[in-house]
């Protein structure tokens, strides 16, 4: 079973349906990760995201790969973001 970490980003000046597909399209991009529960609403963009197969990945493991999609895809500046069990 994948170990899944809750991953709220704030953000400003983003269109809804970009924002659900900038998510969906990071599982894509990373093959062995998984992302579920996509929810975008107002200025939050939130969902799960873990690794397949890897029980030991930690919040930093997310956080990283996360923060190096957000560089190679600026689709809205993040105001905060944050990665919590």
């Amino acid at each position: 079973m994948t170990k899944m970490f809750n991953v709220n980003i704030e953000a400003e000046g983003f269109d809804t349906n970009e924002a659900q597909e900038w998510v969906n399209e990071m599982g894509n991009v990373y093959a062995d990760m998984e992302v579920s529960d996509v929810n975008v609403s107002g200025n939050k963009i939130s969902f799960k995201a873990g690794f397949s197969g890897m029980d030991d990945t930690t919040e930093d493991d997310i956080r990283m790969k996360l923060d190096e999609y957000l560089t190679m895809h600026e689709l809205f500046q993040p105001k905060n973001v944050s990665v919590t069990s």
